[in-house]
């Protein structure tokens, strides 16, 4: 199935956890999310998470109208255990973002906003700095943003004239590149960064992923997940036809005021936009 755009519509049981729609899925599942989440923040922590509290797709809005907002693939929060109460102990924080879309230049900047966006959400008026939790920003990229083909880049602040001097502000930055081939990262991090790119049980090795791709396949077989997935693709579908309409609307329209043939923005639309002779003539006979 294609609509005018020529995006190719993928079945839910093809889409894999770097597509968005599926990994906001797993996250927004109430009896899936927090075991997704543990088992994925422990293969890329290398340590024990026990609980979080999930945020699917959590907006934080600017300080005003005219100032930016941002909006989470994935806040998660350690929980406590215990009976400590909840001022007692002050949570950890984890955003979580599968990001395929090409940004390599603004990346560094985006995850700086983030990171102040959300201690400015979680500081409440009058309490001491000492109450900020501690914050990791995870982005997982098909693409290698510094060209060093590592599959693991860590980013902490430090001091440049003296690195032995810690600095430990409760701010850590990683990105994750799926192909990278550089550095140490453990053999159960390479296979998810593998399987979040292609979700297979195939690809699921390991006890860890095995138990990642029993919840997918749950998920995947709902009715209502998979109503709302084709909901969400012809809605974004929708939304691609209107700019693309748009956009030849415009191009129709500019070519005409310079006084451009008909023949000649045919032409234009049969070879720019891969559009056949019957479809440029309706759009031209539309909007010339």
């Amino acid at each position: 199935m294609r609509n005018d755009t020529g995006m190719q519509f993928r079945p839910l049981s093809e889409l894999n956890l770097m597509d968005n729609f599926l990994f906001h899925a797993m996250l927004a599942q109430e009896d899936v999310g927090e075991e997704f989440c543990r088992i994925i923040l422990k293969i890329i922590l290398g340590k024990e998470i026990r609980r979080v509290k999930i945020t699917p797709q959590k907006d934080i809005p600017g300080i005003d109208t005219n100032r930016h907002g941002i909006r989470m693939d994935a806040y998660i929060e350690s929980v406590p255990e215990g009976d400590a109460l909840d001022a007692d102990i002050i949570p950890d924080i984890y955003d979580i973002e599968p990001n395929k879309i090409w940004e390599k230049e603004t990346l560094p900047k985006r995850m700086r906003y983030y990171h102040s966006m959300m201690d400015a959400s979680v500081l409440a008026s009058g309490a001491g700095y000492e109450k900020l939790s501690n914050v990791v920003t995870i982005f997982i990229l098909p693409y290698d943003p510094f060209g060093k083909s590592r599959m693991v880049y860590t980013f902490r602040n430090q001091c440049v004239e003296d690195h032995k001097i810690i600095y430990e502000d409760g701010a850590l930055n990683m990105i994750l590149y799926t192909k990278g081939t550089e550095g140490n990262p453990s053999q159960e991090l390479k296979s998810m960064l593998h399987y979040m790119e292609k979700t297979t049980a195939d690809n699921a090795i390991g006890s860890e992923l095995g138990n990642v791709q029993r919840l997918v396949e749950r998920v995947k077989a709902r009715k209502e997940v998979d109503l709302s997935y084709m909901k969400s693709w012809e809605w974004d579908a929708y939304n691609r036809d209107i700019g693309r309409e748009e956009g030849i609307r415009a191009l129709i329209t500019s070519c005409r005021n310079l006084n451009v043939s008909r023949e000649d923005i045919l032409e234009q639309l049969m070879a720019n936009l891969s559009m056949d002779k019957a479809k440029a003539l309706e759009y031209l006979e539309k909007y010339y």
